[in-house]
């Protein structure tokens, strides 16, 4: 039976994000580590890794580095990242949590984030799962 395609994202809701979007200033040194991920990319590399031998370099690159945002461990009692933690879902926890989250309060959740492998297709059930990725989010 086929299985229905759908996009990770609302063309029509992110082209008007797009539009006013600026993206961050980056470092020689992101520069650099954005360059080592793309040829990890192209040259086929990547597809010897497993999800979780690469997740936490990306989150680190990606939320920390490049978009800013806060965890835990990066100081004061306020953070916006939370890794491995927070939102269960039959018995699974999301990769990771955006949201609210301060010492002692209870959090705030916006967005959960599911990673997937670099073989993983986002829009149809791969590897026994039930449910696509974009479907599981």
């Amino acid at each position: 039976m086929p299985v229905e395609s759908k996009p990770l994202f609302r063309p029509d809701v992110l082209s008007r994000h797009l539009r006013s979007f600026t993206p961050p200033e980056l470092s020689a040194e992101v520069r650099q580590e954005l360059a080592r991920w793309g040829e990890l990319v192209e040259s086929g590399r990547i597809d010897k890794f497993k999800e979780t031998e690469l997740r936490p370099e990306f989150f680190q690159l990606f939320f920390h580095r490049i978009l800013g945002y806060r965890g835990p461990s990066d100081g004061g009692r306020h953070w916006i990242i939370s890794q491995e933690k927070h939102v269960e879902v039959e018995g699974e926890f999301a990769d990771a949590v955006l949201g609210e989250f301060h010492d002692g309060a209870d959090p705030r959740f916006l967005v959960a984030v599911e990673a997937k492998g670099p073989k993983d297709p986002l829009d149809r059930p791969y590897g026994g799962r039930r449910l696509s990725a974009v479907d599981q989010g």
